[in-house]
Order: structure tokens, then C-alpha cells, then sequence
């Protein structure tokens, strides 16, 4: 079952999926110190704007998994003046 998100007018489901991939695959992030570092950043993020962070882990490369309410543009579009 498919667990949505409510808002006052509107019912969501905005998921991403994000991976980086480490240049030259160096294993800088699989100290467990690096990673305390970066969930705890991540999560500072996620405060400020609004965002759930429903996974945060490495493997090979560093993955997230992004939850976002409607309202947060994912991107910004820039007008040609």
C-alpha cells in the first residue's frame, strides 16, 4: 500500500532518489565518523526547508532517499533577460 502525504488541499507522494558517486571510487565517506558528519548535515538541511529524509546510507556511492512536499521547487528556472 502506497502511503501518501497530506497537506490542507492536496494529497503527495514526491520521492527522489539521489546517488553520489565518488570520484575515482575513493572510500572517503565509509569512515563511521564521515557519515555521522553527513546524516547530521543532511539533516540540518531537511529542518530548514522541509524535507523527510527517509534513507541516508552508503554502499558503493552515497545514496538519499528524499521525501518534499509540492511547494519546494527542486529546481530553479532562470528567466533570459
Amino acid at each position: 500500500m502506497v502511503e501518501l502525504e497530506h497537506a490542507s488541499h492536496c494529497v503527495y507522494k514526491i520521492r527522489y532518489h539521489m546517488v553520489f558517486c565518488i570520484k575515482y571510487r575513493k572510500k572517503l565517506l565509509f569512515d563511521n565518523d564521515r557519515i555521522e558528519f553527513f546524516k547530521e548535515i543532511c539533516l540540518e538541511i531537511g529542518k530548514r526547508y522541509w524535507f523527510r529524509f527517509d534513507a541516508i546510507g552508503t554502499m558503493e556511492t552515497t545514496y538519499i532517499f528524499l521525501l518534499v512536499q509540492p511547494k519546494v521547487c527542486t529546481f530553479k528556472r532562470y528567466a533570459n533577460n
